[in-house]
């Protein structure tokens, strides 16, 4: 699994990135950030080919415990939106896990957007008291991204799964090495 963290997400956790560098984001390549709402720290997940993403906690967090928290939450994301266990494994693997720079600008920018979306709708809500984990996650993958075309995520998630080859494909190396999606 590829993590795309941003500085603030390296900071967290106290993690050194890797420069992984490939023209096309592999289909288990996840960017990750920290978003702080009402004093709340929260980890924003999000799919780099897809733009589907996912919230969850972020306090107390280090990095041993990272890869099985995301999987855990990913899992569950994912089916709560009705994608198979067999589709799940398709863009989730078992590692390793390697964290390398965020370096997708559209991806980038759809995370500052999501962000901007969440705060305004806990401000409209009154709180995170009215707002539950799904509303929080529908935010971001029911609304149209022009980076895909003004498609949803969850959308282009499922038009992804249905046309790309199986995730093993790509070939994850660790260190500063390229990993390569086979496109």
């Amino acid at each position: 699994m590829i993590f795309r963290a941003t500085q603030k997400m390296a900071s967290k956790l106290r993690i050194a990135c890797s420069a992984i560098t490939d023209g096309y984001p592999t289909m288990v390549e996840w960017y990750c950030n920290v978003v702080v709402l009402r004093r709340r720290q929260f980890f924003l997940f999000t799919h780099a080919p897809s733009l589907f993403s996912l919230w969850t906690p972020a306090a107390g967090l280090h990095r041993d415990g990272f890869g099985a928290m995301f999987r855990r939450g990913a899992i569950d994301t994912l089916s709560d939106y009705g994608f198979s266990n067999g589709d799940a494994a398709r863009i989730i693997d078992d590692g390793p896990d390697v964290f390398a720079k965020a370096v997708d600008r559209r991806v980038i920018g759809s995370m500052v957007d999501y962000a901007k979306m969440l705060r305004h709708a806990v401000e409209y809500e009154g709180g995170f008291e009215h707002l539950a984990s799904r509303a929080m996650n529908d935010i971001a993958n029911e609304c149209p991204m022009s980076a895909i075309g003004m498609e949803s995520p969850v959308d282009y998630l499922r038009q992804l799964l249905r046309a790309e080859t199986p995730h093993n494909i790509a070939v994850h190396q660790t260190g500063a090495r390229v990993a390569r999606s086979g496109r």
